[in-house]
């Protein structure tokens, strides 16, 4: 925990992917820097978010940290696409690698941040009725931090277990030969069905608008891929720099009218069948833009 002192020069609130880079970033400034975190440890979205099954939709070695080599080569992905729990440990260990846990502040939740034009200063409020001072502030909270409940007659009355993904209980839920409904079928939800749907004595999915998905293709990283992964290390993320979504895929600079019907459908099924998201993002350049490419 922090020195029990208000002022600082940044303000950073969220402990999760963001929000330790920023701390690190900053500290090599030699900035005195605040993390407040509403939960009590590191990891947000990936502290938040244990339901079942939940985990990567881009390559793992792709998505960790690429400020440190070292670090790069200390840590082993056990897969493609890393599971839940396997994130969190990740977090958990940069956070103890970098000793980034003596600026946090957990267990506390932002209720107002004032910026004063005369100060230039930022007040920063907590729920713990703690209030801070920086001149920067920094929201680390990621877009999808606040979740949301269906407007569903009778939920609040609802006599059984009830579950969010995004504030899953930290111990095991067991579903077995319990009857079982699901709302809506996203991401979080399509992970979770997959993965309790051979448990549960009958499962329900309630869906309003019907949703595709391709196949992950995940597997577990050999002991030769693993050599090769920490061989590539400035290639890996240079590859992510250069494209348009900062994954290692990018759009194939084709046109579906550019390929014949045969070509189209051989270029689409070796998609389907590679993993992670080239079937989205290294698609044929105008299939997310051109309603006709499409059809």
């Amino acid at each position: 925990m922090p020195e029990n002192n208000s002022q600082y020069d940044v303000i950073v609130i969220g402990a999760g992917v963001a929000g330790l880079y920023q701390l690190y970033k900053l500290r090599q400034l030699k900035l005195k820097v605040l993390v407040i975190e509403a939960g009590d440890n590191v990891g947000g979205t990936w502290y938040w978010n244990r339901y079942p099954g939940a985990r990567f939709d881009s390559e793992s070695w792709s998505y960790g940290y690429s400020f440190s080599r070292e670090l790069f080569e200390e840590w082993d992905w056990p897969e493609h696409f890393a599971a839940q729990p396997d994130t969190l440990r990740y977090l958990n260990y940069v956070a103890d690698k970098f000793d980034l846990r003596r600026d946090i502040n957990f267990n506390r939740r932002v209720k107002a941040a004032l910026f004063n034009e005369k100060t230039n200063f930022w007040t920063v409020r907590t729920d713990t009725n703690e209030s801070f001072e920086a001149r920067f502030l920094i929201t680390a909270m990621g877009p999808l931090s606040a979740f949301t409940l269906p407007n569903i007659e009778g939920r609040e009355t609802f006599e059984g277990p009830a579950y969010h993904t995004a504030r899953w209980p930290h111990e095991k839920v067991d579903f077995s030969g319990k009857r079982v409904g699901i709302i809506g079928t996203g991401a979080c939800a399509i992970q979770t069905i997959q993965t309790i749907a051979k448990d549960v004595a009958h499962l329900t999915v309630f869906q309003r608008s019907p949703n595709w998905a391709a196949p992950l293709n995940n597997s577990a990283i050999t002991e030769a891929e693993q050599k090769q992964i920490k061989q590539d290390f400035e290639k890996i993320f240079e590859q992510c720099k250069k494209t348009v979504a900062c994954f290692i895929h990018d759009p194939d600079p084709r046109s579906t009218t550019d390929l014949t019907p045969e070509e189209r459908e051989a270029f689409w099924e070796q998609r389907y069948k590679e993993p992670g998201f080239g079937i989205w993002i290294g698609n044929l350049k105008d299939i997310l833009v051109d309603e006709e490419a499409n059809r």
